[in-house]
């Protein structure tokens, strides 16, 4: 994938002092029609597959409209609703991008917003705001902090809500983007309304900075060195450290941690290759007496698809390492593209425990976008031209969901903890749910396998992974190694942990039979039917046994 796209790894380059804006450009609403009529053209007929997740009609319709609209607009009201437009095909590589156009000429406000489980906050804020760092943001302008990340929300484009809540902040800090909302108080005033000791305060910020050129072509990260953070004087946790590096190891020898830290799958103009740190973190992976390994793939949004294959190879020809108590990689909304796919291909050919948050992208999406000129703007529309299909053609997941679910909270980021690198060190410090099943299975012991179903069921960390389908695939290993005692504890426990899942049932129904208790495993089936009557395994399974169906709803 094009790097110029996928890399929205920080926020650019800095060009100028503190200043006001200059005028706004011309605008010409007729001429910016014409941009209008180019999209609602060239967007189909470029892309693989437009209308996957829009109606054809609907985007008919708001091409009328945006055109109908533009006479009454400012010129950066009139971008937004480019934006808008475009954001309608839910595609996150196919977008009009004010960090990567230059024709936005986007300004920044001296803060970095960010939105954590608990709020919107400002992480890091410039020498002229250094003393809101930390504070929670409770309305930005003229709508609340929700209201306002809503609408931007609506211009981002986004297959799923976690690439959206992870960028809204970020393009809330743009003062066009602001004023083009509706949100700022003039196109170069923004205020913020923050809470200072528990007590609103209102204040007021103007741009800083506009994004250089340069930094639209390379990704150059802004300099931040001199901001101050949430954290204060605490030590920033791993994955904040080496701003603007695209990815470097940490051994901690106390916990016999390999931390890696992938940002970006690419190889950098300066420092090792992407190969040669591969070579190096599977070098230490090897000589060091290693516990874990951890990637971190939560800033990392995208690059070079190639490199992925050297990632599988040299974890799965490490069976010592690729166990789910061993190797571990966490995600989170920014997880793009190429780390997108190297995601789906680490879920699919190892072992490895994911935690975090969802992934930005859906299993099925597209990419390699081909930049259309819009004249009348200067604005260039990014259109995707390959479609990246999950491994299953059924696969219709908004994303991938982490095994364990560690939102990150403005705490956290204040006492500088990492949530994601915490679990996994209390996770490795226990066997894998499945190992304790599978003892309490072999060992008969019916209550504890149920407990420990339960509890994880329970736990908040399994938000987006429940247990049920690992508890159902124990089972069926051990049918396979047939171990048919342990495996109909198993089958029970799981249809007592969830007993609204046909698929338990089902099961059980398929385990049952295979022990010889045919009357039972029937019960099982039809139990199963009940929940889903047109549960195709089971009806299958009743039709080979003779035994009449319900009627399929």
């Amino acid at each position: 994938m094009r790097p110029a796209v996928l890399r929205l790894l920080a926020l650019l380059a800095v060009v100028a002092a503190p200043a006001a804006l200059p005028a706004p450009a011309s605008f010409d609403a007729a001429r910016w029609r014409g941009d209008v009529r180019i999209i609602a053209t060239e967007l189909p007929a470029r892309h693989p597959d437009a209308f996957l997740r829009l109606p054809r009609a609907t985007w008919d319709s708001a091409v009328r409209a945006t055109e109908a609209r533009l006479g009454g607009l400012t010129r950066n009201q009139a971008l937004v609703a480019l934006m808008e437009l475009v954001a309608l095909v839910h595609d996150g590589h196919t977008v009009i991008n004010p960090f990567f156009d230059p024709a936005v000429g986007a300004h920044w406000y001296g803060v970095e917003l960010y939105r954590y489980a608990d709020g919107l906050f400002i992480r890091r804020a410039s020498p002229a705001n250094a003393g809101l760092a930390g504070l929670k943001v409770l309305r930005v302008g003229r709508v609340t902090s929700e209201e306002a990340l809503a609408r931007v929300a609506r211009i981002i484009p986004h297959e799923n809500e976690w690439w959206a809540t992870a960028w809204a902040p970020a393009w809330l800090g743009l003062a066009e983007v602001a004023d083009g909302l509706g949100i700022a108080d003039a196109p170069d005033a923004l205020s913020l309304t923050v809470e200072r000791d528990g007590r609103p305060e209102v204040v007021r910020l103007r741009p800083e900075g506009r994004l250089g050129p340069e930094g639209h072509g390379g990704g150059a990260a802004i300099d931040r060195s001199g901001w101050a953070d949430i954290a204060g004087r605490a030590p920033l946790p791993l994955w904040r450290q080496r701003p603007g590096q695209l990815y470097w190891s940490s051994w901690d020898p106390a916990t016999r941690t390999l931390y890696v830290c992938y940002r970006a799958v690419l190889s950098p103009d300066h420092g090792p290759s992407n190969a040669d740190f591969w070579r190096e973190v599977f070098r230490q992976a090897d000589s060091l007496p290693l516990a874990r390994l951890v990637l971190d793939l939560r800033e990392n949004t995208g690059g070079n698809n190639f490199f992925n294959r050297a990632v599988i190879r040299g974890l799965v020809a490490r069976p010592a390492l690729d166990r789910p108590d061993r190797l571990f990689v966490i995600t989170s909304g920014r997880t793009f593209s190429a780390a997108m796919n190297l995601a789906e291909d680490l879920e699919r050919w190892t072992g490895a425990t994911f935690v975090g948050e969802p992934t930005g992208n859906a299993p099925l999406f597209f990419g390699d976008h081909v930049p259309v000129p819009l004249p009348a703007s200067g604005l260039t529309l990014n259109v995707s031209s390959l479609r990246w299909s999950p491994y299953d053609p059924r696969d219709r997941r908004a994303f991938l969901a982490p095994t364990l679910f560690t939102p990150l909270t403005s705490a956290d980021d204040r006492a500088g903890r990492d949530p994601a690198l915490a679990a996994i060190l209390s996770a490795g410090a226990t066997a894998p749910l499945t190992e304790r099943l599978r003892t309490a299975a072999q060992a008969g012991d019916s209550v504890l396998a149920l407990r420990l179903i339960t509890e994880a069921a329970a736990s908040p960390l399994r938000r987006f992974r429940p247990p049920e389908p690992e508890v159902n695939r124990l089972g069926y290993d051990l049918l396979g190694a047939r171990d048919v005692a342990a495996a109909l504890l198993v089958f029970r426990a799981n249809t007592r942990a969830f007993p609204r899942s046909a698929n338990t049932w089902d099961s059980l129904g398929e385990a049952l039979l295979t022990a010889g208790q045919h009357e039972a495993g029937i019960a099982a089936y039809r139990q199963a039917l009940a929940l889903d009557a047109g549960f195709a395994s089971s009806r299958q399974a009743l039709t080979r046994l003779g035994v009449a169906l319900p009627a399929a709803h």
